[in-house]
């Protein structure tokens, strides 16, 4: 069965877990039991960029590989991420360009403000990973592909989906970047709102990129932006191209870790 929603006249496949019925979550979930989770947060991403640039990639991505697998986009994790470590506002703005543009204080980006050190921020999101992904195995789903949509909470989160690997053998999980679902090619890349990021989110969400804001400035340089120069080589075109593979990768992966669910539950018989 497919779930379906009326949204004014155009009628629209729900992928989007919380939104459906239980015997809409219940006979999808019969075809393909994957949940597909973003994860990302707040952070600059150059004046072209939405603030949520990694978690609404992320989401978006979570949603195509949802609607062409026939399994679910879950909730995103926008909160909980470590804020005093690997973040733009706090180890990439030299030269205080980003606090100045955002009107932001320096001093609320330091371990004394938040109260906690960059280690025990990390073991926090640690566990609330961990958590999430039992909370999948409660939910009946065999695989847990997670999009790490900010590059640091990659390394941050894989103790959380190995140990829950080792811990339960009726759902697995994997977490990645987006470009580490397809297959190795030069038509995906990854950088920080430069030519990659910014080409994802033009076709993703272009409601939320805007390269009108360099008009007239094609010279200056670009504050937190790291890689191939947005204004040159951005383009929705590369999005597109680039974002189904990482799609077709995502829908490959979760197909895998559905297998190896199952090989597993056939060899207790």
């Amino acid at each position: 069965m497919t779930c379906h929603a009326l949204y004014g006249e155009h009628t629209v496949e729900k992928v989007r877990y919380e939104e459906m019925l239980p015997h809409e979550i219940v006979a999808r979930r019969k075809g393909f039991p994957a949940a597909f989770i973003g994860l990302g947060g707040l952070e600059w991403h150059g004046e072209h960029l939405a603030v949520g640039n990694d978690a609404l990639k992320a989401e978006k991505l979570c949603e195509l590989a949802a609607a062409r697998s026939g399994g679910f986009a879950f909730p995103t994790l926008w909160y909980g991420e470590p804020r005093v470590a690997r973040l733009m506002e706090v180890s990439r703005d030299h030269g205080d360009g980003i606090r100045r543009k955002m009107k932001f204080k320096k001093r609320k980006f330091t371990e004394s403000y938040f109260g906690t050190t960059p280690e025990e921020q990390i073991d926090f999101y640690e566990r609330l990973v961990y958590h999430v992904l039992v909370e999948m195995n409660t939910l009946e789903m065999k695989a847990v592909c997670l999009v790490c949509g900010h590059y640091p909470l990659h390394g941050w989160v894989l103790p959380a989906v190995r140990r829950f690997n080792r811990t339960f053998d009726d759902t697995q999980a994997f977490a990645g970047i987006e470009f580490h679902y397809p297959a190795k090619t030069k038509h995906v890349g990854g950088d920080h709102a430069a030519k990659w990021e910014t080409s994802y989110l033009w076709y993703l969400r272009p409601d939320c990129v805007d390269m009108s804001v360099f008009r007239r400035r094609g010279r200056e340089k670009l504050i937190g932006v790291g890689g191939i120069d947005p204004r040159i080589e951005a383009s929705v075109e590369i999005g597109r191209k680039a974002c189904d593979l990482i799609v077709e990768g995502m829908v490959r992966k979760a197909a895998a870790l559905i297998r190896k669910v199952d090989r597993k539950r056939r060899s207790r018989k």
